[in-house]
């Protein structure tokens, strides 16, 4: 029987966000792999600046690393894995370091 979404490749999910975050993706797939958690990764992205990574069903132990990973993306660039942090501009957040921000805003926190 197919399952009913895609599971997400290491390299399919690495290539859905910046090279800057690839890191903390490999980290998600090596715990999961070292942890033997049994569970598919079906989203990886960019949200409100930070990266989400979204799995078929909660498992706490991989769940726990996915969370740390997230809060990790806020101070890494999406682009080049540098220290950052939040910017904006209009309604849209990214997480950049000072040579990738550009015209954006930092956010204050």
């Amino acid at each position: 029987m197919k399952p009913l979404v895609k599971y997400l490749t290491e390299e399919d999910a690495i290539a859905r966000v910046g090279k800057g975050w690839e890191s903390l993706v490999r980290r998600v797939y090596n715990a999961k792999v070292g942890l033997g958690v049994p569970v598919g990764i079906i989203q990886v992205k960019e949200k409100w600046g930070g990266l989400r990574i979204y799995t078929e069903y909660y498992v706490r132990e991989i769940e726990d690393v996915i969370t740390e990973v997230g809060r990790k993306s806020l101070e890494i660039c999406e682009q080049c894995g540098s220290p950052a942090g939040l910017v904006k501009k209009g309604t849209w957040y990214q997480t950049r370091c000072e040579e990738h921000r550009g015209d954006w805003t930092p956010v204050e926190q």
